[in-house]
């Protein structure tokens, strides 16, 4: 496994397409919730690190696993996002 390295610069469209993500994306849906919106840089936090478990349990708001499995997927989708940002 590779490290995962945290982008330079201004992270507030990466933080607002995690916290879409972690809202549920449907079509025609173009921001998150005020909730996710406001958790959006620890979401992206979290993803740095890889932690899939540790932000599926962020996401589906226990902080402990385990998460439910949509949040699981979430997860790895906001870590797959992030991964292609840092890059």
């Amino acid at each position: 496994m590779s490290p995962t390295l945290a982008p330079v610069g201004d992270t507030t469209d990466l933080e607002q397409r995690v916290a879409l993500i972690a809202c549920g994306q449907r079509p025609g849906k173009t921001r998150a919730c005020d909730n996710h919106r406001g958790k959006g840089k620890a979401f992206l936090a979290i993803a740095a690190t890889g932690a899939a478990d540790g932000l599926a349990a962020a996401i589906c708001g226990t902080g402990r696993g385990p998460a439910c499995h949509a949040c699981k997927d979430k997860a790895a989708e906001i870590i797959r996002a992030f991964n292609e940002e840092a890059w």
